[in-house]
């Protein structure tokens, strides 16, 4: 019998690279082209200037040079995501060889036996709750290794642990009832009411936080009826949390688990409250690491020790995810970037207008793969949709939702997705092919989903 062909992806180093040469191609391709930016001080930004998209007289394609650097200086742009990820994985390290997380996860698990299914869903909804109400998105990176170990531990997989914060905080961040990094930053440059169609906004939340579930619990059952069927099942370098016995939750360790949950308390309120991100959180779960092995009862030479076997295992990964933003780098030196969001938003033009917002989230989603900051795309492609929206007869709400929603659900699918690449990494170096075969369909239900939501508001005219 002949066996059957299977087709196999390429490591993401060689994905990366392809992307690279073809976005440096690229430039000699298109021309290039600048819009006008203005300060904006009601928004607190550089934001586009209407209509003021001009192609320039001398075209700047990719030198050799400029390829070669491209890596690094996507590196040096991305190294505060690159740090949180290195750090915060070496210093969990130092709480994972307590044995306090393994512990702590057990006694759960113990409490609510049999339920795994429950504890799936009300974590999803937790992470989408903290991303549409709170507006963390990368901020919640640092939930990953306790829910990751949390689903070993329930005898699925990592990359079901990592789903379940992915598909959760996207489908909250995207949302976005009360986001101020998206919903309050593209509602100050449309100069709306801060958070108006909020009722909308919470409907919308609570439907894409069903369908996160959904695809949460398939996954689930697909594991469970066949564990071959797991993303990383045979995957090589794939490392998996040691939680296959339960240790004792003992006071040492129970002290542990409450240092690293105030740790977390403390980041959420810091990002809130605050004004803390990547920077202080990193500094957080450093300092977090250190107590809790102190709490233990381990020397500074155990905790070296764990903290560089932490930090070596996540390397490798985190530089995926610097790599990653040359591509943004090469089409912004080029002056491209720009040419390919002035056609983009004149093909929305010549749309019926029932269709107009639709094709709004649809064109940002697919803009997606090369920009993924949502405020970066803000800036750039808010001034030109508003009155775009006004000439097309779009409410300024209505443009937003459909921004926002085209702007959110692949930012878990596309390769150069700094915040997808980390949380890979941090989830025990899942490989980006694999987390594919089942994020695409996730990503393209969430923008048919999105695409049906803003037809609706356009039909019924939120304000």
């Amino acid at each position: 019998m002949e066996k059957k062909r299977t087709l196999k992806v390429p490591h993401v180093y060689v994905i990366i690279v392809v992307l690279i040469l073809l976005s440096a191609v690229l430039t000699y391709v298109i021309p290039a082209g600048a819009y006008d930016f203005v300060y904006d001080e009601a928004a607190d930004r550089e934001v586009v200037v209407a209509d003021s998209f001009r192609y320039l007289d001398e075209n700047t394609p990719a030198s050799f040079r400029d390829l070669i650097t491209s890596v690094s200086k996507g590196m040096a742009a991305s190294v505060d995501i690159m740090m949180l990820v290195v750090l915060v994985c070496a210093s969990f390290q130092i709480i994972n060889d307590t044995g306090a997380l393994s512990a702590g996860i057990f006694a759960l698990l113990r409490v609510l036996k049999g339920r795994n299914k429950l504890v799936l869903v009300i974590m999803t909804v937790i992470y989408s709750a903290i991303g549409g109400y709170l507006g963390w998105l990368e901020g919640q990176l640092i939930f990953i290794p306790i829910t990751v170990a949390m689903a070993v531990a329930m005898g699925y997989d990592n990359a079901l642990g990592f789903m379940v914060l992915a598909f959760g905080a996207i489908s909250g961040y995207a949302t976005g009832p009360l986001n101020v990094y998206s919903t309050g930053v593209c509602q100050g440059i449309m100069g709306l009411p801060l958070y108006s169609g909020f009722g909308f906004r919470v409907v919308a939340w609570v439907l894409f936080t069903i369908l996160a579930c959904i695809f949460v619990l398939a996954y689930a059952r697909r594991i469970e009826k066949d564990p071959t069927k797991s993303l990383t099942y045979g995957a090589e370098g794939v490392i998996v949390p040691d939680v296959g016995e339960a240790p004792a939750f003992n006071t040492r360790r129970r002290l542990v688990f409450l240092v690293t949950l105030v740790g977390i308390v403390v980041s959420a309120i810091g990002c809130a409250n605050w004004g803390w991100y990547l920077q202080e959180l990193t500094g957080i779960f450093i300092l977090t690491g250190i107590v809790g092995g102190l709490v233990y009862g381990m020397n500074g030479t155990q905790m070296s020790n764990s903290f560089a076997a932490g930090a070596r295992e996540i390397i490798p990964s985190a530089l995926v995810i610097g790599a990653s933003r040359a591509i943004l780098v090469l089409l912004e030196e080029a002056d491209v970037l720009h040419t390919v969001i002035n056609g983009l938003a004149q093909v929305i033009g010549v749309l019926p207008h029932s269709l107009s917002g639709a094709a709004i989230c649809g064109t940002t989603a697919l803009l997606d793969a090369l920009v993924t900051s949502a405020s970066a795309k803000a800036a750039i492609m808010m001034p030109i949709l508003a009155p775009l929206g006004d000439i097309l007869g779009i409410s300024g709400q209505v443009t937003i939702v459909a921004f926002q929603l085209g702007d959110g659900f692949t930012n878990f699918f596309w390769p150069t997705s700094g915040v997808l690449m980390a949380g890979l990494a941090m989830s025990g170096n899942i490989p980006w092919d694999r987390w594919a075969k089942y994020a695409w369909k996730f990503a393209v239900a969430s923008v048919a989903l999105a695409m049906v939501v803003v037809f609706v508001g356009q039909m019924i005219g939120i304000q």
